[in-house]
């Protein structure tokens, strides 16, 4: 949920990168936020790797949670709107980012941490057949690839061969860690042959000249062929093709063979850089002052490897981007405030702790260096209190009193039953449903032949991304009309947006009409008007109105004895976005559930009607035992629920288990008085599950028996993955709803 701003904003920054020197940015925006700033950043990986920790990663001496830095929190501590999307172009003249997928992004100060990564096209054959180090994330799909080979060379009895071109510290570090993992893990040492291949004369050119045979003693003795003099002409499927030339001698075109090979050389620039008219230079690098800023847009900050200090090359190394985090951090908000900026100077000797295989690790500063254990247990120290700073923050002291949002934020059923119970509004013969209190949405008859189905759904933003919210409200808001059956036919829109400068105030309304009208349009719905208005926090519903057959609508209540209950999507949104909200979520979890929430329950319906359904209701607000008692009517019913067979997005239990509820949980838990004794029920995080809030949930339906396996699996075809028999109905029409939870039939 977006945070309440303490004033409205004024400018945009936007930080486009999740690279070492934005974390600091973050860092500082959580501990000391800047009233008037709307901040968003926008990066094409959420859980960014340190490049630091990478061998160990490789080698198995480090966990993901050692490895990746999960922005998310991270962003949720600094009231930053978070974006996962890949940038492809940046209009300076207009001052937007163009994303791939979804609305252009607007901003009035541009920072840029983006890192590096080799340039595979300045080596033929390379992007066919070679694989980059960076980017990292891509990097470790490719290992993963990597060991699958290899042990399929080792069970056909063959040697597995890797070649590296490089030469650096990426290259000497990979070969080692790698060689480390795979004859630990395979205990065959002799299958496994690395190549390292080096243009210059020795390794570690850019360093001491004693760290670059410290380098070379410690791969002899590894068996890893170092071949110096060794400049790569074309990557080749099967071998690369090198030009060998040592001093005094004629220059030889050799094959070196491989099974694999990796590019580990020196950083270049990403080629698009070059469009958008920023001062690069003559690598390509954005060109920019001592205060980080510029030399051609002075609105334009950047950091890290895409940056090149004017009068002050230094090498691109992690080391230099996390030192520049707080200056660049300082300058960002000055700019904001109109204050001068302050000058930064890079160190001119930076320490390089580099891994060299079965923990230890070559140090190296200036011209000093050396070699041991120590090196390497002071380089693991670093690097996990590096990932341990911007992880695992500590809840918001308000945590306790943070209300939800999203469709967790609806006023509970026994309190609506009461209040609703006083009123005696007028009714006419041809509402079918007053109130819709017996259906999911109101029934109008038109004629005989036909009735109109009006709902109507609001709430306040659950994500800090308008498009993304609108998105998922839209489907949210028409779930409603799936559930009966039916198809959408028109809408009004309702929307409420921070006061903000007009421009951003502007864009927001843009974002979020953009999610709406796309998911408005693939359903075939009329945007036919609505109605905002300036309010405290950004909110957005629809008013949806539908036309079938009668004799073709599901209804929420009509349960039969057997029926078996089919759920068509994962439950626990409610506890996930609870913990984002205290900074506790991770995007391995949120992004799944973000993906599954926008998706229609439209289809869904088709296929439960196919399958002969006549019950059916959406699980939102009021939680899966909440909507399962409306569905037993006030007839009542008996039913038996499978918990084990409950389909739970990653990581809910988890965040069951450590109590972070939705605000609507505990007058869910409510409906608990229907269920036969449980034991120990704070303790059970699937028991609690059915409590828990959904935000564009699943479909819930009865099916006879007989159709239960047919359905699951068109459903599955579908799309909806998690689709699950999640129980039945022992005996309809019993005057009591009893709901037992229970093993799962043999």
């Amino acid at each position: 949920m977006q945070q309440t701003p303490s004033a409205p904003a004024r400018k945009r920054l936007v930080l486009l990168g999740g690279g070492h020197s934005h974390l600091a940015v973050l860092m500082s925006l959580a501990h000391d936020p800047v009233p008037g700033l709307d901040v968003t950043l926008v990066s094409r990986d959420v859980d960014t790797p340190y490049s630091g920790a990478l061998p160990a990663r490789l080698c198995g001496r480090a966990q993901d949670d050692d490895f990746l830095i999960d922005l998310r929190p991270l962003a949720q501590m600094a009231g930053a709107r978070l974006l996962q999307a890949s940038v492809e172009q940046i209009d300076l003249e207009r001052r937007v980012l163009h994303c791939a997928g979804r609305p252009a992004v607007p901003f009035d100060i541009l920072s840029l941490n983006l890192g590096s990564r080799p340039d595979l096209s300045a080596l033929p054959g390379a992007e066919q057949h070679a694989a980059a180090v960076k980017p990292i994330s891509g990097f470790m799909e490719r290992w993963e690839q990597i060991q699958r080979d290899h042990d399929a060379a080792l069970a056909a009895d063959r040697h597995y061969t890797i070649a590296i071109v490089g030469g650096g510290p990426a290259s000497v570090e990979l070969a080692c860690a790698m060689q480390e993992h795979l004859r630990r893990t395979r205990g065959v040492p002799l299958s496994l042959r690395i190549v390292l291949v080096c243009a210059r004369a020795r390794l570690l050119a850019g360093m001491a000249s004693k760290a670059g045979g410290l380098a070379l003693q410690m791969l002899q003795k590894r068996d890893i062929d170092v071949r110096l003099h060794c400049r790569v002409l074309a990557v080749e499927a099967g071998q690369l093709k090198v030009e060998e030339k040592r001093a005094g001698q004629e220059a030889q075109i050799l094959s070196i063979a491989c099974d694999t090979s990796i590019i580990a050389t020196g950083a270049a620039a990403p080629a698009w850089l070059a469009t958008t008219r920023l001062a690069l230079d003559g690598r390509g690098f954005v060109r920019v002052n001592n205060r980080l800023q510029s030399m051609s847009h002075p609105f334009v900050f950047a950091a890290g490897d895409i940056a090149a200090i004017a009068g002050q090359p230094r090498p691109k190394a992690g080391v230099y981007a996390v030192r520049q985090g707080m200056p660049l951090a300082r300058n960002l908000r000055r700019f904001f405030l109109g204050e001068p900026l302050l000058p930064y100077s890079p160190q001119t000797k930076a320490l390089a702790l580099l891994y060299m295989g079965d923990e230890q690790a070559i140090a190296t500063r200036g011209q000093w260096a050396a070699i041991g254990h120590w090196a390497w247990r002071w380089k693991d120290w670093i690097d996990k209190r590096f990932v341990a700073r911007f992880t695992h923050p500590a809840p918001p002291p308000e945590a306790a009193l943070i209300r939800c949002a999203g469709c967790a934020a609806k006023i509970g059923s026994h309190l609506l039953r009461e209040v609703l119970a006083e009123l005696t509004p007028c009714t006419h013969p041809d509402i079918l449903s007053r109130h819709g209190l017996t259906e999911d949405a109101a029934i109008v008859q038109l004629d005989p032949q036909r009735v109109m189905l009006q709902s109507v759904d609001h709430f306040r933003a659950f994500v800090n991304d308008p498009y993304l919210f609108a998105r998922i409200a839209t489907v949210h808001c028409l779930s409603d009309i799936h559930a009966m059956g039916a198809r959408s036919h028109s809408a009004l829109a309702i929307i409420g947006v921070p006061h903000a400068a007009p421009a951003i105030m502007q864009d927001q309304m843009l974002q979020v009409m953009t999610g709406c009208t796309e998911v408005l349009n693939a359903h075939d719905t009329a945007l036919i008007g609505g109605h905002s208005a300036e309010t405290a926090e950004l909110s957005f519903g629809l008013s949806v109105t539908a036309f079938a057959a009668p004799d073709r609508l599901l209804h929420k209540t009509g349960l039969a004895a057997g029926d078996r209950l089919i759920l068509c999507k994962a439950l626990g949104t409610g506890t996930l976005f609870a913990a984002d909200m205290r900074y506790q979520a991770r995007q391995r979890w949120i992004a799944p559930a973000l993906a599954q929430m926008q998706q229609s329950n439209q289809r869904a319906a088709e296929i439960f009607q196919h399958h002969g359904a006549r019950t059916c209701t959406d699980v939102t607000g009021f939680g899966l035992l909440g909507h399962l008692r409306e569905m037993c009517g006030p007839q009542g019913a008996q039913v038996t629920l499978w918990s084990e067979r409950l389909p739970v997005l990653e990581g809910a239990l988890e965040c069951l288990e450590r109590g972070w509820f939705s605000s609507l949980h505990a007058e869910n838990a409510r409906h608990a008085e229907v269920l036969e004794q449980v034991q120990d029920p704070g303790r059970n995080a699937r028991l609690q599950l059915l409590f828990d809030p959904q935000t564009a949930g699943g479909l819930l339906a009865a099916i006879r028996p007989e159709h239960e396996q047919a359905c699951l699996a068109a459903l599955r075809a579908a799309g909806y993955h998690a689709a699950s028999c999640i129980g039945e109905v022992t005996q309809a029409d019993s005057g009591t709803t009893v709901i037992s939870l229970a093993a799962v039939p043999a």
